[in-house]
């Protein structure tokens, strides 16, 4: 088997190492394009602004975390799952800034969210690291296509950022699953 002993996780072959290269390559193109998407960066405490650095800050952990191998993994898991849960929190926090202008029946539409992708980062962290990638893909599917020209409070230059963003993520995630398990297996041994 051919397989890459440095900064990745042994047991790995070159091609799956190659395949979550191009997937973060990908994903950080796509960072950069959001932040250039940013229509204005005034507001700095705008929900939509944060989660546009957020997702900086993930995708930069992501290479660190890539970096460090099998040590940074477990982190790296939890990172995803966090920002899981905040995908959805962010149409919270803007449903709450905006709620002189939404519809006040739609709080609970994005707490249902919030429930529901909460729920896929916990069976992603417990169960399997497909829960992760599942429910980030769904978010940009499901969530961010729905909002988009549909939402009183959401920019639409959000929704379709964060929907490829998502889509970005989890492939990454989806393509880091072998790592996630081989780690996984190699700390039960240990």
């Amino acid at each position: 088997m051919d397989t890459i002993a440095r900064a990745g996780v042994p047991g790995l072959t070159k091609a799956e190492n190659v395949i979550q290269i191009a997937a973060l390559i990908a994903l950080s193109i796509i960072t950069v394009w959001t932040l250039y998407m940013v229509p204005s960066w005034q507001g700095l405490g705008d929900p939509f602004l944060l989660a546009a650095v957020a997702t900086a800050v993930t995708v930069a952990c992501l290479w660190l975390t890539r970096w460090r191998g099998s040590r940074a993994v477990k982190f790296e898991l939890a990172w995803l799952a966090a920002f899981l849960v905040g995908m959805p929190l962010i149409y919270v926090m803007g449903w709450l800034a905006a709620r002189h202008h939404a519809a006040s029946s739609w709080i609970w539409v994005e707490l249902l969210g919030l429930a529901i992708y909460a729920a896929f980062a916990a069976l992603g962290l417990k169960n399997s690291p497909w829960f992760l990638a599942i429910g980030i893909a769904g978010h940009g599917l499901a969530w961010d296509s729905w909002h988009y020209k549909n939402s009183a409070y959401v920019p639409d230059w959000y929704a379709i950022a964060c929907l490829l963003v998502d889509l970005a993520l989890s492939a990454y995630v989806a393509a880091r699953v072998p790592a996630y398990r081989e780690a996984r297996r190699i700390a039960k041994k240990n």
